[in-house]
Parts: structure tokens; sequence; C-alpha cells
């Protein structure tokens, strides 16, 4: 009786056996040490933050028609319906009965049994209900609670990275499409070059050399322009399985590359609050947690209420009359008496999956700041790099214009004309390059806080 009433404070106290979670103490560093800023940067919509109507168009499109999104938001109301059942564990269970049978039974027993067939009819309910004396059925909820929190924070992370690497395939096709544009003038600058050679070359004031070396200059350019334009399909038709559309259907017309846009970068604190798959990581070492306590509580005393009610009888005429009424109602209790050391290795089991849990997201964390850093960095390196490249692409443009005009009066030959503006070409083509990959920095940025900012 005094275990009973033990069972029974224990129960009426909301006892809970196990650890109680609190989320580990990470790393709270004040500024990033690529660019030393304090300030939080503001939130919002960073599928916006280039400003450019087709980009966004396209974001849209593959938040809703993206099958790798779709996918994750399929788990995550399959993590839903999880923690719905195990809600349910918290109310008492209620099943029907209906029995119509035919039977006959042995006579060779020590019951005198009727000797030939009979029926048999029963009507009744079922009550079962767990009492949670030491929290098993609560840590469960906890526990799935946890594991569909991480779920949505999975789905947030899928949503986030596609998004992430549509941009990057549209920002790098822009950028071809510069590519192109610049090839396509210099092409037919160089025909335009190539018909006044071979002018030259027949009016006898020059020899076939230069007029072979403005042709090959020519057909070069021809190939590279080629090449980029295979390039572009690639991105296109990587864009159009972003977005869910079929590849052999999907065209993106040229145009320019969109404005690059200015972006604080936020502290610490704001990057582990904005990152899904950091948030994702710290909700499953929840979890794990919880099965500490799942692990503990299964080999403790259960204690269940049990109950029963209905008719039964064997002619269908008096199943419901008084005499035919059947109940019981009572606790039932089971236990362990011999585990053969389950209960100490289940324990263990447990906490290596929470230690594990725990390096998966201290390891989350330090692959962001990893990421900030880098993408900080990048941006930092590649404004230098882009201004230097802007000075080199205007210095070479200069001296091609000057070459071209002492080739003219007669001063250089034309391997020095061919030779600056095949240089001028490679330090335009860098400066293209050079301002995608400024794009493709602040990209990396924004994905690496977690979306964006407003």
């Amino acid at each position: 009786m005094k275990f009973l009433l033990l069972w029974f404070s224990a129960f009426m106290s909301g006892c809970m056996v196990g650890p109680k979670y609190s989320p580990p103490i990470t790393f709270n560093h004040g500024t990033y040490k690529a660019v030393g800023l304090t300030s939080p940067s503001p939130t919002g919509n960073w599928s916006a933050a280039f400003s450019d109507p087709t980009l966004k168009k396209l974001l849209t499109a593959t938040e809703s028609a993206n099958n790798n999104i779709a996918a994750a938001y399929a788990r995550y109301n399959q993590a839903r319906a999880i923690l719905g059942l195990k809600r349910a564990d918290r109310f008492p269970a209620v099943t029907g009965q209906a029995l119509m049978a035919r039977q006959q039974d042995t006579g060779n027993d020590i019951f005198e049994l009727p000797k030939s067939p009979y029926r048999r009819y029963r009507s009744a309910l079922n009550l079962d209900y767990e009492i949670d004396f030491w929290g098993r059925v609560r840590h469960s909820i906890s526990k799935q609670e946890a594991l569909t929190q991480a779920s949505a924070n999975d789905y947030l992370t899928a949503l986030l990275s596609t998004k992430a690497e549509l941009t990057r395939d549209y920002i790098a096709l822009r950028h071809l499409d510069s590519e192109i544009t610049l090839l396509n003038n210099t092409i037919k600058l160089r025909k335009e070059n190539q018909k006044l050679v071979e002018a030259r070359v027949n009016a006898g004031d020059t020899t076939t050399i230069d007029s072979l070396r403005a042709e090959r200059q020519t057909e070069t350019a021809i190939a590279d322009l080629y090449r980029i334009k295979q390039r572009r399909n690639e991105l296109e038709n990587a864009i159009a399985a972003l977005t869910g559309a079929n590849p052999s259907l999907f065209r993106i017309k040229p145009s320019f590359p969109p404005p690059t846009p200015s972006i604080p970068s936020g502290v610490p604190a704001e990057l582990l609050r904005r990152r899904p798959d950091v948030a994702a990581t710290e909700r499953r070492l929840a979890a794990s947690a919880e099965e500490i306590g799942i692990a503990i509580t299964n080999y403790l005393p259960r204690v269940s209420l049990t109950a029963r009610g209905g008719f039964a009888s064997l002619s269908s005429s008096e199943l419901f009359d008084s005499t035919s009424q059947l109940w019981n109602i009572g606790p039932s209790v089971t236990f362990p008496l011999l585990n053969m050391g389950n209960r100490k290795n289940d324990k263990n089991r447990a906490k290596a999956i929470y230690y594990e849990a725990l390096a998966k997201h201290k390891q989350s964390i330090l692959i962001a700041f990893r990421d900030v850093e880098n993408a900080l960095s990048g941006i930092k390196n590649l404004n230098i790099s882009l201004a230097a490249q802007e000075k080199s692409a205007a210095a070479a443009g200069e001296a091609a214009r000057l070459i071209n005009l002492r080739y003219n009066t007669g001063l250089v030959s034309f391997f020095e004309v061919i030779e600056a503006e095949r240089n001028h070409l490679i330090e335009q083509r860098m400066l293209v390059q050079t301002k995608a990959a400024r794009q493709q920095a602040t990209v990396q940025l924004i994905q690496a806080l977690g979306g964006g900012w407003e």
C-alpha cells in the first residue's frame, strides 16, 4: 500500500525521470575578424536584394516547384503527423468490440460444456490508459517536438540552399551574357580589321602573314564565344531543373548582371539565430537528451488503468439484458525483474547518441563561422581586386588604341596590334569575371547569414 501511495504521489507531482535539457553554451564572439563590425544587420527578404525582376520570379518559382524543397516539406509533415501520434498517448485509448461467433468447445475438460455448436454474442467498450508516473510519455512527446522543429529547419535549409544555388547560377549566366556581348563586339571589330589588313595586302603595303594573323585572332574569338555559349546553355538548363521547368522549353533572354547589394554583416549571435542548419542540429541535440529519459523510464514499473464494459450472451435476443452485463476495471503494473544489463547498456547508448549530437551541433557552429568569415574575406579582397582590375582593363584599352594609331602611321608592326588587342580582351574578360566573383561572394554571405535582411 505504501508503494502505491508513493507512485500516486509521484504522479500527482508530475515526476520526470531523466536529465533536464538546456541548450549548450556556444561561441559568442562580438565581431567577425574580416570586418570587425559589432552592430547586427537587419533581417528580411534576401531574394529582392539584387533588384532583378527575372531573378525574383525564378526564386518564387523555385520555392513552389522545386522537388527537393517539396521533399523536405513532406518530411516535415511526416514529423508533424508523428508528433500528433505521440501526443495522443497522453489520453486514454478507447476501442469498441462487437462479436458474433459460432463455435464448439472440447467436451474433455474440467467443465461441462455444450455438446453441440453454439453462438456467442458480445458488445463492449475497452479503455486502456498508461499513467505517466515517470514521464516516459512526456519525454517521448518532447523528443518528437524537437525532431519536428529540426525537420522544419531542415526544410528551411533546403529552401535557403536551393535559392542560393539558383542565384549563383543566375549571376554566372548574366556575367556570361556580358562576356558574350563583349566577344560579339570584339569579333565584329576584328572582322572589320581583317578586311582592312586584306586590303593592305592586296595593295602591297604588307604581307600575307598579317592577314593570317588577323584571321587567326578572329577565329580564336569565335571559338571562345561558342564555348561560353555552351556554358550558358548548361546554366540555363540547371536553372530550369531548380525551378521545376522542362529544360527543353525553358529560356532566359540575355540581359545585364543585377546590381550588387551592399550587405552589413551581423554579430555571431545573429548568425546563430538565422542559420536553420545550426538550429536543426540544436533541436536534434534536444531530442537526444529526451532519449536518455526514455531509456531510463523503460526500465521502471509501468502502471496502466484498464476497463472493460459491455454485454455478452449466447442469445442475440438477450444480449442487452441486465443479466448480460459485464465489466471490469483496475490498474495493472508491469516491471522488469531480470534485464541482463540491458538497462545500463540502453542508458549508455542514449548518452552516446547525445554526445554525438552535441559534437555535430558544435561542428555546425564552427562551419557557420567559417562560411561567414570566408564570404566576408572574399568580399573585402575582391573589392580591392575589382578596383585594380578596372584600372588594368582601362590601361590595356588605352594601350591598344595608341598602338593602333602607331600602326596606321607605319611605326609598329601588325603583330604588336594583335598582341595589344588580345591583352585588352583578356583584361576586359577578367574584369567581367572579377565582378561575377564579387557577386558570388555576396550570395555566399547571404546564405551564410541564414537568408537575408530587411
